[in-house]
């Protein structure tokens, strides 16, 4: 449920003053059925079957005559049949193997897909200092209720936000290298496929003065990354953790209103934290961080560089039980990005500038003998207005 005043500070003749009442009722209901068997010491087997019935009402009215045919009143029902099995199963003391098939029939109102999403992990321990890890993804990503709906949001007077009822699900397709060296160096290489993908992105239309955010499907995003994590400490008194990646990136979309795209960029990222322990007794600690990303695509968007250094200072006590923290972050206020857009006649700049940087005081205490329970979190990724 969402109520927006709108109201535009602008001269009389150019006045812009609303009333919107959104609201949203989402009724899910799932069933399903598991079967899990141990059938030797090397062999496991899973199997099952799931279905899920979705209905949703999306109601959005406006008190401006002038605006009633941006009124809204739609009803979406969504059913899932989802059939699966899977299999681990160990060769030997080295090589062990789990896969899996999900076959799925999707439909939302006249839209209908019929899919399969295998999985597979291999493992492989070369020696005790040396494994080989090899994994195949695949996995589906749908669209919010709300954006699905079709319903317009304005932001302010120029920026306006449309839902889009066309919008098809997406799949990810990802396959996945991994070599660890003595438990703790890693190396990974990693290619994902997304075919449909959908992001929201801003367009400029030609015949008006206005900026307006949408989802669109696009043909597909294809992501190829290659990546370090690599560990080191010296003494007592410094550990480190270095992350760095190189994605080489390719976006394109056929078909995006009059502004295609086919764009291809690589992307460096880079990630350093770092421990310093200045006393063990008594346990003071320094944090310092640093992330930092060069030159990167969305779509049509070309994102500059950008980067930021966070620091904290901790001090544990009460037999490691209880600490006080005060961390600082963002440093030098730099995590603002600046995103430009030069395809054809979309021509913008978009600078966000915010103080990133907070100052933060906390204390923390863990007590004896308590154990958090794990709940499992219900789904709301595609709720929300």
């Amino acid at each position: 449920m969402e109520d927006q005043h709108f109201q535009t500070l602008q001269p009389v003749e150019a006045l812009q003053k609303f009333l919107s009442s959104s609201r949203q009722v989402i009724n899910r209901c799932k069933i399903y059925a598991d079967q899990h068997h141990i059938l030797n010491q090397a062999w496991q087997l899973d199997y099952g079957t799931s279905f899920s019935y979705v209905t949703n009402s999306n109601r959005q009215q406006y008190d401006a005559p002038t605006m009633s045919k941006q009124n809204l009143d739609s009803r979406i029902k969504e059913y899932t049949y989802n059939l699966y099995a899977g299999s681990e199963y160990k060769f030997n003391k080295k090589l062990s193997l789990s896969a899996s098939v999900s076959l799925e029939f999707y439909k939302m109102m006249n839209y209908k897909k019929w899919a399969i999403y295998p999985t597979l992990q291999l493992g492989y321990i070369i020696s005790p200092f040396h494994l080989l890890q090899f994994s195949f993804n695949s996995d589906k990503t749908y669209p919010s209720y709300w954006v699905m709906s079709g319903a317009i949001n304005h932001i302010d007077n120029y920026q306006v936000a449309i839902g889009n009822t066309y919008l098809k699900p997406y799949t990810d397709y990802s396959a996945h290298l991994s070599y660890i060296l003595k438990h703790k160096y890693i190396f990974q290489m990693r290619y994902s496929h997304r075919p449909h993908y959908f992001t929201q992105m801003m367009y400029l239309p030609p015949n008006e003065l206005k900026s307006i955010y949408n989802y669109q499907n696009w043909d597909y995003m294809n992501q190829l990354t290659f990546s370090s994590i690599l560990p080191f400490k010296i003494g007592k008194w410094w550990s480190s953790r270095l992350s760095l990646s190189a994605i080489l990136k390719h976006d394109k979309a056929s078909h995006y209103f009059d502004a295609p795209f086919d764009r291809k960029q690589w992307t460096g990222i880079g990630i350093w934290n770092n421990t310093f322990t200045l006393s063990q007794k008594p346990d003071i600690k320094i944090e310092l961080s640093a992330f930092g990303q060069t030159k990167g695509i969305q779509g049509s968007y070309t994102i500059k560089p950008m980067g930021k250094t966070d620091a904290a200072i901790r001090y544990t006590f009460l037999n490691q039980a209880a600490s006080i923290q005060l961390r600082l972050n963002d440093i030098f206020n730099s995590m603002n990005p600046y995103t430009t857009i030069r395809n054809g006649v979309q021509i913008a700049d978009m600078s966000v500038k915010r103080n990133q940087r907070s100052l933060t005081l906390s204390f923390s205490y863990k007590f004896k003998g308590f154990k958090e329970k794990e709940v499992k979190e219900i789904d709301t990724q595609r709720f929300g207005l």
